[in-house]
């Protein structure tokens, strides 16, 4: 009866963050981003997350600052 069991379905795990994996534009392992690509929706070509595609809190209250005078059209 062993041959009618289902095969075990083996558990896929996600990469985590400190893994060493190469980076596609230098060539070599990198433990840290060094914002050589051109991340798409937050994610670099290595496929984890860009931290040079994040914005904190003041680069965000600046960019809105800046739209905002746009819009008024006044010259802050």
């Amino acid at each position: 009866m062993a041959l009618l069991r289902p095969k075990h379905q083996r558990k896929r795990t996600k990469l985590r963050a400190y893994t060493t994996i190469t980076c596609p534009h230098n060539g070599h392992q990198v433990g840290w981003c060094r914002s050589l690509c051109e991340p798409i929706d937050g994610q670099g070509d290595c496929g984890r997350v860009a931290p040079h595609s994040l914005v904190g809190r003041t680069q965000a209250a600046i960019a809105s600052y800046k739209a905002r005078s746009l819009k008024l059209g006044s010259d802050y």
